[in-house]
């Protein structure tokens, strides 16, 4: 408790806001280069939830050194993880495009579809991912249990597709010229400061519906090996 304690106000001090600052420019940037070949995103994701898991309970974190070990350690389930991501989004899109090449009451049903879809896909990455970096589980179980947490904390579940969406929204609602002018803070940390505070709300959610002792974490056996 102390040593949480400690860490707390160590965060809530400038000299902590700004080693938080730098931890999230470069797990962004960490974050893009594993995810360049686009294949290997769900690895990446994966790795980028568990660091922002630990930033956000306050724990000591070497930024590197556990973004790797992370991404090596739950590769192949988090690739698995990713192809089912990317697989979902491409027909997302092709659904959406679709919807916007017709006419009448077809494109009100496969509007609202793609909306639907929407909501699905960004609920797999709210949770799926993050269960993968914490949890030891088969890749279907991670999907499985992904949805089921989002029943058990829909107002939590809308609050992270708030801060998913929210940078997205505000880039296209901004003049262009303001958008160039944020769109090198996109670039620093555009993915990993809200995974960052969509890392705060899970980390209540699986206090609550995902305690430890029904659980296996990937964390005890990293401390082990």
């Amino acid at each position: 408790m102390a040593e949480q304690n400690r860490n707390s106000k160590l965060k809530s001090s400038i000299g902590g806001f700004l080693s938080v600052l730098w931890d999230l420019i470069l797990l962004n940037f960490l974050w893009l280069l594993c995810s360049l070949p686009v294949l290997t995103i769900g690895p990446a994701t994966s790795a980028l939830f568990s660091v922002t898991i630990k930033l956000a309970r306050d724990d000591d974190v070497q930024t590197l050194q556990d973004f790797f070990r992370a991404l090596k350690g739950n590769f192949r389930q988090a690739f698995v993880l990713g192809l089912v991501f990317l697989f979902a989004a491409a027909v997302i899109f092709s659904d959406g495009v679709y919807a916007f090449s017709v006419d009448g009451p077809a494109k009100i049903v496969f509007g609202l579809l793609t909306g639907f879809l929407c909501a699905l896909l960004l609920t797999y990455f709210s949770y799926a991912f993050a269960l993968s970096a914490r949890y030891e589980n088969r890749w279907l179980s991670q999907i499985i249990n992904a949805y089921l947490l989002a029943f058990c904390a829909p107002g939590k579940t809308v609050l992270m597709w708030i801060i998913y969406l929210a940078p997205a929204a505000l880039l296209l609602l901004l003049p262009a010229q303001a958008a160039a002018y944020t769109g090198f803070l996109y670039l620093m940390m555009g993915v990993s400061g809200p995974v960052l505070l969509g890392s705060m709300v899970l980390i209540q959610i699986f206090e609550r519906f995902a305690p430890n002792k029904n659980a296996q974490e990937r964390e005890t056996d990293e401390h082990e090996s």
